[in-house]
């Protein structure tokens, strides 16, 4: 990262070779032409057929391929990306001062002055991480790597993509107006292929409960904060998952079906009916081959680099 200014030239040069090596024979096809969304993806037939792929966009790679240049700087921009933010919220978790002087916090004061949440390893830990890193525009490089990765085959990077969790050291949102409408032409894609790798993070992704419009892209897919979205997918992780997580689905989906405070809110029985029917369908083609959940699973995070890079930051609890 710091100090590899000539490297970085060197291989994008390679990049721009080889991508021209690929174009003479396979020359680019058209984008479409209209945004599409993000459609959950239809109980397969008894016909198999591979899945279409969008135009400009590469199959998802196996995990056995090989990284390129790109894949190799998309995790380690993500590295310094989340070294940054877990400095900041180690630092922020380190200030002891809101408690001084005031008695009724004497013990969350001692607890805090001794280094609560193991807060000096983490600050040690994350420091060491940036240590490596070059910090200009770290936001804006990250989020065009990892879309170039995503469009690449990258699946770790597609996810990433989808979640949209881009931000300036500032805290604002990077996606531009153009940049959500190209999201919303490439995420159905990324949606589909998830679904068809049997990508556990797709589900929980697809599953979030509290829907507060904002500018984030992720709001932009459809069936986002939807009750029979949530059920389903809920469903769908619940014949998945086993030990404690399961139980904790399980409570969801009885929550859904029959809440106590408000019992008018219960899903009707036909959507029931319909979203256990596409959740054992969508297991059955697709998930019944993967490994199952214990826990729920985590749609983007730094995970393992090559040697020399930024393998020892890991984030607490490994989230």
């Amino acid at each position: 990262m710091r100090g590899k200014v000539p490297w970085v030239i060197v291989a994008c040069s390679i990049v721009a070779l080889l991508a021209a090596i690929y174009l003479t024979g396979h020359p680019p096809r058209p984008r479409p032409d209209q945004p599409g969304a993000a459609a959950l993806p239809e109980p397969a037939s008894d016909h198999h057929e591979a899945p279409p792929v969008t135009p400009a966009l590469a199959p998802s790679k196996s995990a056995d391929i090989p990284e390129s240049t790109t894949d190799v700087e998309f995790r380690e921009l993500q590295q310094c990306v989340y070294a940054s933010r877990e400095l900041v919220n180690a630092k922020h978790n380190a200030d002891c001062s809101s408690y001084e002087g005031k008695p009724e916090y004497q013990q969350t004061l001692a607890e805090c002055l001794n280094g609560w949440m193991n807060v000096r390893n983490r600050i040690a830990a994350a420091e060491t991480a940036l240590s490596q890193c070059d910090e200009a525009d770290l936001g804006k490089r990250y989020f065009e790597t990892t879309k170039e990765a995503a469009r690449r085959g990258n699946a770790d990077a597609q996810l990433c993509y989808l979640q949209g969790d881009f931000f300036s050291p500032e805290g604002a949102q990077i996606f531009t107006d153009a940049e959500i409408e190209e999201y919303q032409k490439i995420a159905p894609h990324y949606v589909d292929v998830a679904f068809k790798r049997g990508d556990w993070r797709i589900v929980d992704l697809l599953n979030m409960r509290h829907f507060h419009p904002d500018n984030r892209p992720v709001y932009r897919l459809e069936g986002i904060g939807d009750r029979d979205t949530q059920y389903k997918m809920t469903k769908l992780l619940r014949l998945g998952a086993s030990g404690s997580y399961a139980r904790s689905l399980e409570g969801d989906l009885q929550g859904m079906m029959h809440p106590d405070l408000v019992p008018s809110a219960a899903l009707p029985p036909e959507m029931i009916k319909e979203g256990d029917a596409w959740a054992q369908q969508t297991y059955t083609d697709y998930f019944s081959g993967v490994p199952g959940l214990t826990e729920s699973p985590v749609v983007c995070r730094p995970g393992p680099g090559r040697p020399g890079s930024l393998t020892d930051f890991v984030l607490p609890g490994g989230r």
